[in-house]
Formats: C-alpha cells, sequence, structure tokens
C-alpha cells in the first residue's frame, strides 16, 4: 500500500465518556507518541477505561475499538500454560513428564520436563516468525504437514544449556507445548481450548488466527497491521501465522482478556492452588512463572506484585499486566509492530492507585 503520513491520524473512540486520570495518562502517550489499538483499565469487577486508539485500518478508514480483534502475540502463552494444568489437574499429564514421552525420539527429550518447558528453563533455543523460518521450516516438509515439519526442525535445534539449569525464553517450547495438548486431549489446539476456556468464559472473540487476517475476516471488527517508519505507516510483513502455534497464534479483543483476567481469580477454569503455580517464579533472577512473569513495582510508597506479559510480532505489540494484591487488570493492545508499553500499563496503574479509582 502506498506510504501515508503519520500526522494525519489521531483518532480518538472511547466507551468512557468522562474524563478521569487513566484519560490524562493515555493522552500524554498519544501526543508524545502517538498510540494505535485498545487499552482496558479495570479494578475488580469495575472497567474503569475502555477505548480504541488510531486506526484499525487506514485504507478503509476504520478506526480502533474496544472491540476490535487483534493478535495478542506472547500474551498467548499464559493461555498455553493453563491449558496444560488444566489437564495436570485431569490427570492426564504432569508437569514432571519428559518431553519424549510426547514426541518419540525427540533429541535430549528425556531431560526436558514440561515444566521446564513452561518456565523457560529447557534449553531450547527460541524461533522468530520470520518468512526466512518458514523457508528453513519447508525444508523438511515434503510429505509432511507444516506442523511435522516444524516439530522436525526444532529436533535439530542444539540446546544451549542443560534442561533445568538456566533460563532461555523460547517460543518453540511452547509450540511443542501446544502440540502436547493436542496429543493428550485428542483435539486441535484451537479446538481444546475453545471447548475448554473460551466458551466456559465467554470469550467469543478469541481465537486462533490461521492466516484469517489475511482476506479481512469478521469486519467490522478486522483490524489490519502496521509499522511506523519515521513519519510514514505501512502495512506490516507477512508471516505465516499458523507457525506460532501455543507459543503466540492467538487473537481477542481487550473485553475478551478481560473475562480471562477475572477467571483466574475465581475457580472457573483452574484450581487457586493451580493459578498460584503458575504465578510463582522458579527463579527470582529470571521472574519465569509457568506462561507469565512476575515481579514488582514500587507505587505510591510500596512495591507490588505484577504478574505480567508482553507479546511482539509483525504488526502487533502487546502487554498484559495484573497486580494481584490491587486487583487492578492491565491490557494493551496495538496493531503497531515494535512498542513497549512496560511504562504505560505502570502509569496506569498508579493513576487508579493513587486516585483510589475502582473502590
Amino acid at each position: 500500500m502506498r506510504k501515508i503520513a503519520f500526522i494525519c491520524i489521531v483518532v480518538l473512540f472511547s466507551s468512557m465518556i468522562l474524563a478521569n486520570p487513566l484519560n490524562e495518562v493515555i493522552q500524554r502517550v498519544v501526543d508524545f507518541e502517538g498510540f494505535w489499538g485498545a487499552i482496558l483499565v479495570a479494578r475488580g469487577d469495575a472497567i474503569l477505561h475502555a477505548a480504541g486508539y488510531g486506526m484499525a485500518d487506514v485504507e478503509r478508514n476504520i478506526p480502533n475499538t474496544p472491540e476490535k480483534k487483534f493478535r495478542i502475540a506472547s500474551i498467548t502463552k499464559q493461555i498455553t500454560a493453563v491449558a496444560i494444568l488444566q489437564l495436570v489437574e485431569r490427570g492426564e499429564l504432569t508437569l514432571d513428564d519428559p518431553l519424549s514421552m510426547y514426541l518419540e525420539g525427540f533429541p535430549n527429550g528425556e531431560k526436558i520436563l514440561l515444566k521446564y518447558m513452561l518456565n523457560h528453563s529447557s534449553g531450547i533455543p527460541t524461533m522468530i516468525n520470520s518468512e526466512e523460518l518458514l523457508e528453513n521450516i519447508r525444508v523438511y516438509e515434503n510429505d509432511k504437514s507444516l506442523q511435522s515439519a516444524e516439530i522436525e526442525y526444532i529436533s535439530t535445534l542444539p540446546l544451549r544449556f542443560e534442561p533445568g539449569t538456566s533460563f532461555l525464553y523460547s517460543n518453540s517450547a511452547y509450540f511443542l507445548l501446544g502440540v502436547i495438548i493436542e496429543k493428550v486431549s485428542g483435539m486441535p489446539y484451537d479446538e481444546y481450548l475453545r471447548e475448554n476456556i473460551f466458551k466456559p468464559l465467554g470469550m467469543n472473540n478469541t481465537g486462533y488466527d490461521f492466516n484469517e487476517y489475511d482476506s479481512g475476516w469478521a469486519r467490522p471488527y478486522y483490524c489490519q497491521s502496521y509499522v511506523i517508519d519515521d513519519e510514514f505507516i505501512r502495512e506490516a510483513d507477512w508471516v505465516d501465522r499458523k507457525l506460532p502455534g501455543g507459543a503466540g497464534g492467538l487473537y481477542s479483543t481487550v473485553y475478551d482478556l478481560y473475562l480471562w483476567d477475572r477467571a483466574l481469580y475465581g475457580t472457573n477454569i483452574l484450581s487457586k492452588e493451580s493459578v498460584k503455580i503458575m504465578e510463582t517464579p522458579t527463579s527470582q533472577l529470571h521472574e519465569a512463572g509457568y506462561g507469565v512473569f512476575v515481579g514488582t513495582e514500587f507505587i505510591a510508597g510500596q512495591y507490588r506484585r505484577l504478574v505480567y506479559h508482553d507479546g511482539d510480532t509483525k504488526g502487533t505489540s502487546t502487554r498484559i499486566s495484573r497486580y494481584v494484591e490491587d486487583d487492578i487488570f492491565v491490557v494493551v493492545l496495538s496493531n503497531i509492530e515494535g512498542k513497549d508499553f512496560t511504562s504505560l500499563a505502570h502509569e496506569l496503574a498508579k493513576a487508579v492507585i493513587i486516585n483510589d479509582m475502582g473502590r
């Protein structure tokens, strides 16, 4: 598509009519560096802010709204982790199971335990979704499925360290966890999530992106993906969205992810004991739980426990932050790649706490 001057578009659509401190925080970001996407901030059962910013589709002049579906990139990992923990609760697998139980012949598979894959200590090198990755995987395809070729490609990558002894963020490990969910449940990854998580929680606008975005699916909830180069906007490079699997292949909305947050505080999809395991870092150095990272942020004179994850892929940047004791939830989904929303999420939570919002 032709390049379009960035200065021509700053459109705000909000479901919250009255001004509040959260608007001020977001407006500073919009004014300083621009922002396209959707933001939701909640405390407990109260949604304090839900709004869309910028454009979902430049050529069709469609603005972003909170109802828009965005690729959520690596936020997918915490949903994959919950699916694994569900299967553990049902007695269908254990966290100490080796990878070799599910992928026979995988090199060092007897040493790579599921818990190591969940907390990024498996030593399996990561994959970055790109055209080059797809070309590397295609070498192994022949008469195999794309998934089988991807497994074989990953199996050729030497471990970076002895499993369980260090930390290396690994998309590859989470892709393999998605494969294990399929083998144990007897259902495709996306179907398992739909039947066991999304439908029970009413997350009706969440699912797996099998490249449906490329055909403009589900308008008016369609959201194109972009890159900002200097003062211009262009469409993001194409990548095969089937490749990430359980590492980053899902799409969702800020409203659906709010339902996800509420479910983790209850017992609708996972026991409180399992959520505690998920949100307990196995190493204070790396802050890695299962599908999430766990740390603290200093706000209003004290350290606040934070469970979080970022996501980044072609045309997408995301952030999800759960301030546990304060019961504050912040989710930022953007259709612009290469953005870091750590500071924005922090400032939004700070505004809620300082102004005692949602009490």
